[in-house]
């Protein structure tokens, strides 16, 4: 390859085989991202999201592999067939140079220089994060073009003429980089059995959901409605519907008031009056909560300095047909909640506390083309469920960050209602058509 697209390979001359590499890199990204990245996209759509499993299976194909290369065991499978060298004849070099990187990127349409293809395949594909198979496709594409991009130029100095021919006449240097390979995959995959596990996702309570939590307890809902706390492995009933919970309070609905409760004891310690009330969030300093009345919905709060006294209400927002307000979550003074309309989805961002410095009312996101719902806040972190064609996705991301953050979890089902705590987000999945209901939380 280095010889076909450096200055010795063609008489287009020097600026025709820096075009060359340049194309011949881009093809190679292209494919690895294709051939990594589809294997990742089937294998999200095989399991449907991340799983202990998947990661366990993933850490053992890497060790495997890691082993095979340090014994330098021969390569079987193994793909005879090389690139087509007359493609240079018929094509204009940058062309041909191209379609040479594509095949290369693609990894199993030539010949396979490391059971490390193999094994990044099997991981992508086990662990089923499109995302994550993109940044090993374009890592993969990167390393078979770099040496040809870097080497082709000067193939026909002695610089260049010495690099050659130590890659033809010295095996020494092809089996040191499988052994770096195996070391590298190794390494894969105690990263896999350490850290990764550890954020795969888990049954948290079913059926059940509208997650909150306080401290160690999750307060859940069942799909009547009626409210739960889940503490020391036990369900115990709640003295109303719709559940929130924060900072060692439980607030529930109970007829046409919303009732504050002590998270330690369940005591009544305050209560506010409230009509057509379908969601709550409960901080110690704020109570937020959403109405839902003649097809409109409003956004409410009130202060919680002495839950016996709240203060006056604050009203946040209302929306009407065909716009919608999400369910609220707050932190500190700091509340948000989705607004999705026609034409687009935002995150929304208010600060209650009166006479703050910054500003009262922003975005945090918007988008056009994906949903955006279900936010939940933890200091500056927020987790919130996108939805795309591909499926609903959980991601977690920071206020004031950019991008649309890190993807925690991504399954078939719909994803609902989240709540987020210093090392887990839990999240309600919605599947089948009882619909059945269930909270999964993930490590981040």
């Amino acid at each position: 390859m280095i010889e076909t697209i450096g200055p010795r390979g063609h008489t287009a001359g020097r600026a025709t085989t820096l075009a060359a590499c340049l194309t011949f890199t881009l093809g190679a990204l292209g494919g690895g991202a294709v051939t990594f990245g589809s294997l990742a996209l089937a294998g999200s759509l095989l399991q449907g999201g991340d799983s202990t499993a998947a990661y366990l299976t993933a850490a053992a194909i890497a060790a495997v592999g890691g082993v095979l290369e340090l014994r330098g065991v021969a390569i079987l499978p193994q793909v005879r067939r090389q690139l087509p060298e007359h493609w240079r004849r018929l094509m204009p070099m940058p062309l041909a140079a191209a379609l040479y990187g594509v095949l290369l990127g693609l990894g199993f349409t030539t010949f396979v220089l490391t059971f490390g293809v193999f094994a990044l395949a099997a991981i992508a594909f086990a662990v089923g994060d499109p995302e994550t198979g993109l940044v090993i496709g374009v890592a993969f594409g990167l390393a078979r073009a770099l040496p040809v991009a870097l080497v082709a130029p000067i193939a026909d100095r002695d610089a260049g003429i010495a690099v050659t021919e130590a890659m033809a006449g010295r095996p020494a240097i092809y089996r040191g980089f499988r052994a770096g390979d195996g070391v590298a995959l190794l390494a894969a995959a105690a990263g896999l059995l350490v850290v990764v596990p550890a954020g795969a996702s888990r049954n948290a309570v079913r059926p059940a959901a509208d997650p909150a939590v306080t401290g160690h307890d999750v307060v859940f809902q069942r799909p009547d409605r009626s409210g739960f706390v889940r503490r020391g492995g036990r369900n115990v009933p709640l003295p109303g519907r719709d559940p929130a919970a924060g900072d060692g309070r439980i607030a529930v609905v109970d007829g046409a008031r919303i009732v504050i409760l002590s998270a330690k004891d369940l005591g009544e310690i305050g209560s506010v009056p409230a009509d057509d009330v379908d969601a709550v969030a409960i901080s110690r300093r704020w109570l937020a909560w959403r109405e839902h009345r003649a097809g409109h919905d409003s956004m409410h709060a009130r202060g919680l300095a002495d839950p016996a006294h709240p203060g006056p209400i604050k009203r946040l927002g209302r929306s009407g047909q065909p716009a919608q307000l999400g369910r609220p979550s707050v932190s500190g003074n700091v509340l948000v909640y989705a607004r999705a309309t026609r034409k687009q989805n935002v995150i929304v961002r208010r600060r209650l506390a009166a006479g703050h410095h910054k500003r009262a009312k922003g975005t945090v996101m918007r988008s056009r083309t994906a949903g955006l719902s279900n936010p939940a806040l933890r200091g500056r972190k927020l987790v919130y469920v996108r939805t795309t064609r591909r499926g609903d996705v959980l991601k977690l991301t920071s206020l004031g960050g950019h991008g649309s953050g890190r993807t925690l979890m991504r399954t078939h089902g719909t994803l609902w209602s989240t709540a987020l705590t210093a090392k887990r987000a839990y999240v309600t999945v919605i599947s089948g058509t009882g619909p059945r209901q269930r909270i999964v939380s993930v490590g981040y």
